[in-house]
C-alpha cells in the first residue's frame, strides 16, 4: 500500500471523529473536570489528555473516546505508512499485541509525569511517550 492510501485513511479517521464530535456538541463550553469543547481543536497534548480521560459518566464520553482512539489510530497508521519508505526509520517499536488502550495509557501517564510536554503538539507528544516506552533498537 502506498502513502497516498494511508493519507486517505488518516483523513477519513479525522473526518469521522469530527462528525462524531459535532453530533455531541452541547451549549455548555466549560465543565468542572478540565474538559472543554475547545479541547477538540487539539492545540496541545494536554487537550488530548482531557479528551482521552473524560469520565464514563460524562455525556460526551463516547464521542471523546472515539476521537481519542481515532487520533491514535491515525497516527499509528501514518507511521506504518511512512516507515515503509527507505528514507524513514520507525521511531516507536511497540510489541505487535499492543492495543490502542495501552498506547493511550502510556501517553496519558507520560504527560502527567512530564507536564512540560503538555503544551506541545499532540502527535509530537504521543510519539515522545511511545518512544520513551518502546524505543527501537539502533
Amino acid at each position: 500500500m502506498n502513502i497516498k492510501y494511508w493519507t486517505g485513511i488518516v483523513g477519513i479517521v479525522v473526518l469521522t471523529a469530527g462528525w462524531l464530535v459535532s453530533g455531541q456538541l452541547r451549549a455548555e463550553t466549560t465543565l468542572s473536570d478540565g474538559y472543554t469543547l475547545e479541547d477538540f481543536s487539539l492545540r496541545t497534548a494536554g487537550d488530548l489528555v482531557d479528551i482521552c480521560t473524560l469520565e464514563r459518566s460524562h455525556p460526551d464520553h463516547m464521542a471523546a473516546r472515539a476521537f481519542c482512539y481515532g487520533f491514535f489510530e491515525g497516527g499509528m497508521h501514518y507511521e506504518d505508512a511512512i516507515s515503509m519508505s527507505p528514507t524513514y526509520k520507525r521511531i516507536s517499536c511497540n510489541p505487535p499485541e499492543t492495543t490502542r488502550t495501552q498506547a493511550v495509557e502510556v501517553f496519558v501517564t507520560y504527560v502527567r509525569t512530564n507536564p512540560r510536554y503538555a503544551s506541545e503538539a499532540p502527535i509530537d507528544t504521543i510519539f515522545r511517550a511511545l518512544v520513551a516506552k518502546w524505543p527501537c533498537e539502533a
